[in-house]
């Protein structure tokens, strides 16, 4: 079976939601082919500054987190383990939901219809479930 470098797949979740959370602003100031338009990066349920804010709040987290985890100074408890492997089957499983829904049934409903904020709650749940695995495993 092949070891899989943990500390990589944070950094890399990390870097994919930087990622988006420049997108969108680079979306609104300049036209680049393959970027989708500002709109698409949202779905309206906040306002973009407070938007904003939370999603620097995340990166954040996501990197004082990876920073800790890579220095060795986490205390790994199996039952927080457990926790968020749930709550990253919880909100992967909804997420992936409205992936779906948004391209069949409810593709009218903005909140459903705009997949790129969905693909990037995909993103976060993938990053809750990593931590929980380390958290189990190491607990």
């Amino acid at each position: 079976m092949e070891k899989v470098n943990w500390l990589l797949v944070l950094w890399v979740l990390t870097a994919l939601f930087c990622l988006r959370v420049a997108g969108q602003p680079l979306a609104a100031l300049v036209d680049v082919p393959g970027l989708p338009p500002f709109d698409a990066w949202h779905s309206g349920a906040l306002p973009y500054p407070a938007l904003l804010a939370a999603q620097l709040a995340i990166v954040a987290w996501l990197v004082r987190t990876t920073r800790a985890v890579g220095a060795g100074r986490v205390r790994w408890r199996r039952s927080l383990g457990r926790w968020l492997l749930a709550a990253s089957c919880l909100y992967g499983a909804i997420m992936a939901a409205r992936l779906v829904l948004g391209a069949t049934i409810l593709r009218d409903v903005p909140w459903f219809a705009r997949p790129v904020p969905t693909v990037f709650h995909l993103v976060l749940a993938a990053y809750l479930g990593v931590c929980g695995r380390l958290h189990v495993r190491h607990g």
